[in-house]
């Protein structure tokens, strides 16, 4: 699977693959920690007395802070390498969701799940980095895609191990069970080597790195690449902001339900990253966004029609969403990359922000006051593909 001869960094003590795994299972857990927290929202909804707008701020709390981190803790990697802020990162990830397990109201919860976020968009955008210094070539762009996928493996199982949780135990064992696994996923980077050692830092200090990641972001071209990648998320944050409401409230689902829909969609989305491969040797990187473009005026369409029958047609409007999700997330992780090879940590700071920030107005544009949740998800998907396709015009520019 992994071609030695693509192999820029080794690891002698964990081995490469066992590295690789690592990583993968460090994001997986992450992205956990939004998915498992949903199946909780109507539960939190009667024991605080909040509205779905007050815990949406819940959500988004961990979702704006993981974007700060990732524009922090990818920076400041440049600087002073890449284990010492993945280790500070993942404390800072795991302790705050301990003590929210605790809360005793939505504030609190709000808090510490920010904590946790910031200290999540270290971990996942130093995780970026470091495939960036270890790996060049074919073998880059499979263990990219590989750790793009980690963001639907955790997806996949979460909301099921909420929904038992809740039911068999508390919301609180959530947190406390993703605080266990966080901090057990700190452990193998205490003994892995550093893939960007002293000798490789340009940077001389925390500003200078700060400026080059300025920089790159100043590009016009790379803003409206990142812009057309970050309008075609949209969806997705705007299901994920109010999906709970929509299987539990409109369609009158019962847990296992839940579980098993969510479960089935991040089933479909974690073969993304891997259309993503098949799509772009087949047609290119240019096509390829066009593909996702296209994709996602089919879902507006789908949701428009199908989407309010039953649970089961609103998951398959969702499909060319979960699809296009991935294929532009691991699509532009690539590209930005790949072009800001010296400056991977900044220009993985960038991107993962980019990436991520845009879950706030996504997840908050779908609360609004809509004749239902799924008209808002038909209408916000519908103009994010017109969006997108203004922006691919100059932003097909920075693909090479």
């Amino acid at each position: 699977m992994i071609n030695q001869e693509e192999v820029l960094v080794p690891q002698p003590r964990l081995g490469t693959t066992v590295y690789v795994t690592t990583l993968i299972i460090m994001m997986t857990v992450q992205w956990m920690t939004l998915d498992m927290y949903l199946p909780a929202l109507p539960v939190l909804k009667t024991e605080f007395g909040a509205s779905e707008a007050l815990l949406n701020i819940s959500l988004n709390s961990d979702l704006f802070a993981c974007a700060i981190g990732t524009l922090i803790g990818g920076t400041i990697s440049d600087k002073y390498g890449r284990n010492p802020i993945m280790i500070i990162g993942l404390i800072l990830a795991g302790v705050p969701l301990l003590a929210a397990g605790f809360s005793r109201g939505v504030w609190f919860l709000t808090i510490m799940r920010g904590l946790s976020g910031l200290g999540g968009g270290f971990a996942l955008t130093v995780a970026a980095a470091i495939v960036r210094d270890s790996f060049k070539g074919r073998t880059f762009q499979l263990v990219t895609t590989l750790t793009q996928a980690a963001a639907v493996i955790g997806p996949l199982f979460a909301p099921a191990i909420g929904a038992f949780l809740i039911e068999y135990l508390s919301w609180r064992w959530i947190f406390f069970l993703e605080a266990a696994a966080i901090l057990l996923t700190l452990i193998p980077f205490f003994i892995a080597a550093e893939t960007w050692p002293k000798e490789k830092r340009q940077v001389d200090n925390v500003l200078q790195a700060t400026i080059q990641a300025f920089d790159i972001a100043r590009d016009s071209k790379y803003l409206c690449f990142i812009g057309w990648a970050m309008i075609l998320t949209i969806p997705l944050w705007a299901y994920i902001g109010v999906c709970s409401y929509v299987y539990y409230e409109y369609f009158g689902v019962s847990n296992l339900q839940y579980a098993i829909l969510y479960a089935a969609g991040t089933l479909v989305s974690f073969s993304a990253p891997f259309m993503y491969m098949f799509l772009t040797k087949a047609t290119g990187t240019k096509k390829t966004a066009v593909i996702a473009i296209l994709m996602t005026g089919v879902a507006a369409i789908l949701f428009g029609t199908i989407g309010h029958v039953n649970p089961v047609l609103f998951l398959v409007a969702m499909v060319p969403v979960y699809l296009v999700e991935g294929i532009v997330r691991t699509l532009g992780t690539v590209e930005v990359l790949n072009r800001y090879h010296d400056e991977a940590g900044s220009a993985s700071a960038v991107n993962g922000f980019g990436l991520l920030i845009i879950s706030v107005p996504g997840t908050a544009i779908a609360t609004m006051g809509w004749s239902s949740f799924i008209t808002g998800i038909a209408v916000i998907t519908g103009a994010c593909a017109v969006c997108a396709a203004l922006l691919w015009i100059h932003g097909r520019k920075f693909v090479e």
